[in-house]
């Protein structure tokens, strides 16, 4: 098929876009409540589909009187919340591209992400406006600051209240393509920069599809949507099966497992989705014999849990847990398992429509059934698969050859197909559904006026998956402590990623013959005595 040229139809339709999508839900449920949204402080805010259209088209008409033209990135900084649907949809409707920030970056973060875009507008609450300031003269491609939320006006910044007041509803035509790009996520990987993975409209549209077909929604249906908006699996799995299927969200800024119960009775949501964490913490609450008073008859999920979890859960709020698996670059979900079909405890599921999955060896020959190998998923680039990593056609070329993505996961493939993950990216530690690049965190601690050389490791923990352990060989004559190192992270990575364990070793460290260090050999001398504990921080 030409992935350039749209003039027959396609899996979702010709000439089709995010903007065509939205105006066509308004046509079909004008007045329905379309976004219940809860503040952190449980204010509630219900917009109808309309209403949030009138919003979406007024800051666009906005963005477009400021000079954003189809192709700007526009970078949104902003946990969940209406604003950051509306930013979303602003952006799509005239053709601009969205980067949304992951909200803990830091000043670091969010310099090189300005800057290897080249942003020019940036959407954030007035508490992050420090961070942004500090930054602004040093990124010259941003001309124009926007502040959603803030106590009182900020001088030189643009309120998000002020621009919707003075703006028109009414939008002009926009020629998007179903490849246009739509929006640049930044994704950990195992360089210490992250790689800005584009996505285009079709790609929303497609997945959007998929997911609604599998998780059979509808337009009865209600999404609790928790988890964070600025990763792909609340956007793909949850948002846009939500409005593909014209159904309605309960969106919250932020998590709270002593609610969970209650969110879903009171706001008779069917479907919300899930990881290993949240499951926890959620089990972790006094049970209550209202808590299978729910609609939630199906939860997607991801990241593993033990049997013992997986089976109170499921009692507990009477539903079942549907597990899938894939990446950024996969648009989320690559494989899930059937809803109505043999669901085995530890598979992640079955292609689903659109993609083919295999195992690979190290020279990515295809391996036989129930053998361990590289994870790779076939699809179509744009569509199915993610279009290209931004200004990197060399990683883009090693990942994505011949519509097969290498995803660096390894798994193995039952008889029936069924997809077991079996490792995750190489150097890549998952902690409490966030992905820490051990080599980002290295190049940090490398910088360091007292460190030599340092290497990072996942360790367990039993309410995050996997705590952050650093290893640390100090320079001759020269040393830091503990509480010294963890403020120097601080200042220059998101908290999340500032290692909880630290060990410090006078040797050197075990190297390959070309200077990598053995983490395989320093894993096993760490985990021979590892006691599960909480990080301490």
């Amino acid at each position: 098929m030409d992935m350039l040229n749209f003039n027959h139809a396609t899996v979702m339709g010709r000439k089709m876009n995010i903007r065509k999508l939205l105006e066509r839900k308004v046509r079909q449920h004008r007045d329905k409540p379309f976004i219940i949204f809860l503040s952190e402080d449980q204010q509630e805010e219900i917009l109808t589909y309309r209403q949030f259209d009138d919003k979406v088209n007024r800051f666009a008409n906005w963005l477009l009187q400021r000079g954003i033209q189809k192709g700007d990135f526009v970078l949104t900084h902003l946990p969940n919340s209406i604003g950051f649907l509306v930013s979303l949809h602003a952006c799509t409707k005239i053709g601009a591209v969205m980067i949304p920030s992951i909200i803990f970056d830091v000043t670091e973060d969010l310099e090189y992400k300005l800057n290897f875009s080249e942003a020019k507008l940036v959407i954030t609450d007035g508490k992050y406006y420090p961070i942004f300031n500090s930054i602004h003269s040093k990124c010259p491609s941003v001309k124009d600051i926007v502040i959603y939320r803030s106590a009182e006006k900020i001088p030189g910044t643009h309120c998000w209240e002020d621009i919707l007041a003075g703006s028109s509803p009414e939008l002009v035509p926009v020629d998007i393509d179903p490849m246009d790009n739509a929006e640049m996520l930044f994704t950990s990987g195992t360089t210490a920069r992250p790689k800005g993975v584009i996505l285009t409209n079709a790609n929303f549209l497609y997945i959007g599809e998929i997911c609604c077909k599998h998780f059979i929604v509808t337009p009865d249906d209600r999404y609790l949507i928790y988890l964070p908006l600025f990763h792909i699996h609340a956007q793909c799995v949850l948002y846009f099966a939500c409005l593909t299927a014209g159904g309605s969200l309960v969106l919250c800024e932020r998590f709270s497992a002593s609610r969970f119960s209650s969110w879903l009775r009171n706001y008779h949501c069917t479907i919300c989705t899930t990881a290993a964490p949240i499951v926890r913490m959620v089990l972790a609450q006094l049970e209550n014999p209202l808590d299978k008073e729910n609609k939630m008859w199906r939860g997607p999920y991801a990241f593993p849990i033990s049997e013992e979890e997986w089976d109170t859960f499921e009692r507990r709020f009477n539903t079942i847990l549907v597990e899938g698996y894939g990446s950024t670059e996969t648009l989320g979900p690559a494989t899930m398992v059937p809803i109505w079909g043999e669901r085995p405890r530890r598979s992640v599921g079955l292609p689903h429509f659109g993609t083919e999955v295999k195992i690979v060896d190290d020279d990515r020959n295809e391996m036989p059934i129930g053998e361990k190998g590289e994870i790779a998923i076939k699809g179509q680039p744009g569509i199915s698969l993610f279009k290209e990593y931004y200004k990197n056609p060399g990683a883009t070329a090693e990942s994505l050859v011949d519509g097969w993505f290498y995803s660096e996961d390894y798994g193995r493939m039952d008889e029936d197909g069924y997809l077991y993950m079996l490792d995750r990216k190489k150097d890549m530690i998952k902690r409490a559904g966030e992905n820490i690049a051990s080599a980002e965190v290295e190049r940090v601690l490398n910088t360091h006026p007292a460190v030599e050389e340092s290497t990072i490791l996942g360790v367990p923990d039993p309410i995050r998956d996997e705590a952050v352990l650093a290893i640390i060989r100090f320079k001759e004559g020269k040393t830091a402590t503990e509480e010294e190192l963890i403020e120097f992270c601080n200042e220059k990575m998101a908290k999340f990623k500032v290692p909880g364990f630290w060990v410090f070793r006078k040797e050197d460290f075990p190297k390959t013959s070309v200077g990598k260090i053995k983490k395989n050999i320093l894993r096993e001398e760490i985990l021979k005595d590892w006691k599960i504990r909480e990080t301490k921080k």
